[in-house]
């Protein structure tokens, strides 16, 4: 190929690099008004994040079929041109380019090294792809695109993991990208059948390809790795002779082939090599497979499972953690949410958090609700239109508003009605309900010096109750005597009797 090609063909990957960027921190940045959310495509349109929630969405499906079509033609473009991780480590390696030059510990790793021809990246994606379909799934800890949400959200998971990508570029090019992605092996292995391939059809023996930062291209056996290939274009434009050559697998896989037969001899190591990778990939489904099994293990709060992974039917699952509102099967949600953090970012009230190891494996980083200072607004829907899945369903406002995240309870020890026989009408007053879901369920008259008065005794009614938290927030006792609890933990605490009475008293109220 000409150096010009090769000059305008690297600077419009930069365009294409920066654009995407640019495009990933608008719509972060969107993602924080309440009033005017958009969706991540970098997490929509994902093959991978797609397996977590299949839906018939025509316009999904398409989208994801055309990117993959995109790699079959034209090979592992995605992370040279698309990748907004690749864009990070290229801009990381720039940056530390000089201090790895002196790293004496510096990775100068061969085409010919196992780790390149066989990246681990294989196992990861198996372990992942068979995770996927469990409520423990690997793929939040190492899809690129839900890293870096994580780094623009500025979370201590994120910046930490932006740390790694600095220190990583200190001894290679593209660590992450080479060997632990399991999205850029996805297309890697799509990327092996691609009709464009780049191919060595010249070579003068200048060494250039060793600058190549995915080592892809070896000038000794004029091979290029199809899978590794990224179509960076960032060495090629040093060629003397201009050797390269980007077309039909049958014009740029000439020299290839011919390298293969002097190295080899008659013997075709392709089929070595398919046996390896797949051997790589079944490894990870099982490793994959295990994790989750110990996954399911559950510590106290968190999700208990009745049905062993893959089985059929539905699950029901209980947890005491509050989940975003719509929420209603928790192994769903759990297999589902890929711990993007968008919706921790988007709620503006600030209610929703990251669950740390306390609940157990499963629901590591997925959010939860908490109502220390603010409830769930009644007419806000920010983390449902955020998320990127539906891991959290979209549902209408009406919906919403009627889909029960917890329940009331008062307790009475706690509170100043019924405690200290002082007036107090916060509870009531604050519910959104249409149809207030505290009552006044008994009133007694009572004397103090200033005359009598009306003393209310709060009540809920559980039918009308959608456990948003507003009430709890709001309680001015000392001790917030009215939580929200989770259904099954509700019952256990209130008993039979006392529910039962609470409900004769509410049928009263109601005629």
């Amino acid at each position: 190929m000409r150096k010009r090609i090769l000059v305008l063909l690297k600077q419009l990957r930069v365009i294409s690099q920066a654009v995407f960027l640019a495009a990933v921190v608008y719509t972060f940045i969107r993602s924080l008004d309440p009033f005017s959310v958009v969706q991540n495509p970098f997490l929509r349109f994902d093959p991978l994040i797609f397996l977590t929630n299949p839906r018939s969405d025509l316009f999904l499906i398409a989208s994801i079929a055309g990117l993959i079509a995109l790699t079959l033609v034209l090979g592992r473009f995605f992370c040279g041109w698309v990748c907004p991780m690749g864009t990070l480590m290229e801009l990381s390696d720039f940056i530390f380019s000089f201090p790895r030059k002196a790293n004496p510990a510096a990775i100068h790793a061969s085409p010919k090294s196992f780790l390149v021809r066989f990246p681990p990246a294989l196992v990861v994606l198996g372990a992942v792809v068979v995770s996927v379909f469990t409520t423990t799934s690997l793929l939040p800890f190492f899809h690129p695109n839900v890293w870096i949400v994580r780094i623009l959200s500025r979370s201590v998971l994120g910046l930490v993991f932006l740390g790694l990508v600095f220190l990583s570029s200190f001894f290679g090019q593209r660590l992450w990208c080479v060997y632990i992605c399991p999205l850029g092996a996805l297309y890697g292995v799509l990327s092996r059948v691609s009709f464009l391939r780049l191919g060595i059809e010249r070579c003068s023996r200048c060494g250039a390809c060793e600058r190549c930062p995915m080592q892809a291209a070896d000038f000794r056996t004029r091979e290029t790795l199809a899978h590794q290939c990224i179509l960076c274009f960032q060495f090629e434009r040093s060629c003397p002779v201009e050797g390269f050559q980007y077309g039909p697998v049958a014009r740029a896989g000439k020299s290839t082939l011919r390298a293969s037969r002097r190295a080899h001899g008659s013997f075709d190591p392709s089929r070595r090599e398919f046996l390896v990778r797949g051997a790589g990939l079944l490894g990870g489904a099982m490793i994959g497979g295990v994790v989750a099994s110990i996954g399911v293990l559950s510590k106290p709060g968190a999700a208990k499972l009745d049905r062993l992974l893959f089985s059929p039917g539905s699950t029901v699952s209980e947890t005491t953690l509050f989940r975003p509102p719509g929420v209603v099967d928790e192994a769903s949600f759990l297999r589902r949410c890929i711990r993007c953090l968008h919706c921790v970012q988007s709620c503006p009230n600030g209610i929703i958090e990251a669950t740390g190891l306390e609940a157990g494996f499963a629901s590591l980083f997925a959010p939860h609700l908490h109502f220390d200072k603010n409830g769930c607004d009644y007419r806000c829907q920010a983390c449902q239109l955020v998320c990127p899945n539906q891991a959290i369903p979209l549902q209408t406002l009406a919906q919403k508003q009627l889909t029960p995240i917890g329940l009331a309870f008062i307790e009475q020890k706690k509170c100043v009605v019924y405690r200290d026989k002082k007036p107090c009408s916060v509870c009531q007053e604050v519910c959104p309900t249409p149809e207030k879901a505290l009552v006044f369920a008994k009133e007694e008259r009572m004397m103090r010096s200033s005359g009598p008065f009306m003393l209310r005794y709060p009540s809920v009614v559980t039918e009308r109750c959608i456990g948003c938290g507003i009430c709890q927030a709001a309680c001015p006792a000392e001790q917030v005597a009215i939580t929200v609890s989770r259904k099954a933990q509700w019952d256990s605490r209130a008993g039979s009797g006392r529910r039962a009475s609470m409900r004769r008293a509410t049928r009263m109220l109601i005629s």
